[in-house]
């Protein structure tokens, strides 16, 4: 497989495309590719927004997947929503990481009409969102953005990690290193899903109403070792923001 790059990167259908890669995972048990145990994931994202987010509002998971962090979250929040755009991944959820105060919904960021309705049910929530931008076409990021602005409403918080402008940099020189990316991103990438790149001057102009309460950088641990031993540490960048 050819090297990323931003300006190749597919048009696709995000929400089929997930949903026929959490499919195919479900399907025949392939590890997933960024499954990593909590405690060097949402443990670490912890600290940064837990004392800062308004605790009487639901916490929505986004893009949860199949629920590892969403169960580590049910463990400090009294109720936890993990939403995902694919029926597999709420299936998966549901089956391995349920808890008596998690909710797993069905909801498409790209159709702003989903959030709404959620929005109506449960109210203003905080939102937790690791790594659900970049893949995005950035032509539609901006619909993306308004679905999170939705569920939040002015009082929820949301705390993003997100791939940052140096990780298809890093991605192409494992690439050049081994001679190909790892296996298990490979099974992501046959589905036209391509890691992205966003930077936080981005996420602060889609949210122009909310306030930066802290920023930084930080690394995406992945749960598989490189030929050397070495597991991937992705560079990244964190941010914390809330309803000016």
């Amino acid at each position: 497989m050819e090297k990323i790059t931003l300006e190749k990167k597919p048009d696709i259908d995000t929400s089929s495309a997930w949903e026929s890669y959490w499919n195919k995972i479900s399907d025949l048990s392939n590890p997933i590719f960024w499954d990593c145990n909590p405690e060097v994931a949402v443990a670490r994202d912890l600290p940064r927004f837990k004392n800062v987010m308004d605790s009487g509002l639901p916490l929505i998971d986004f893009a949860c997947g199949n629920g590892t962090q969403t169960l580590f979250l049910a463990d400090y929040f009294r109720r936890v929503i993990g939403v995902d755009v694919s029926k597999s991944a709420i299936e998966m959820a549901k089956a391995q990481h349920d808890a008596q105060n998690i909710e797993y919904r069905l909801l498409d960021a790209l159709i702003p009409q989903q959030a709404e309705a959620l929005h109506s049910e449960i109210g203003d929530a905080n939102i937790y969102m690791r790594t659900g931008f970049h893949h995005i076409p950035i032509e539609k990021r901006s619909k993306f953005a308004k679905s999170l602005q939705i569920l939040l409403g002015n009082k929820g918080l949301i705390y993003l990690i997100e791939l940052g402008a140096n990780a298809i940099n890093y991605w192409n020189s494992i690439k050049e290193k081994y001679g190909k990316f790892p296996d298990e991103m490979t099974i992501v990438m046959e589905h036209g899903i391509r890691p992205g790149t966003i930077v936080l001057e981005d996420i602060v102009s889609f949210f122009s109403e909310f306030e930066v309460l802290q920023s930084g950088e930080d690394c995406l641990n992945i749960a598989f070792p490189l030929p050397n031993g070495d597991y991937p540490k992705v560079p990244t960048f964190y941010a914390a923001m809330k309803h000016k």
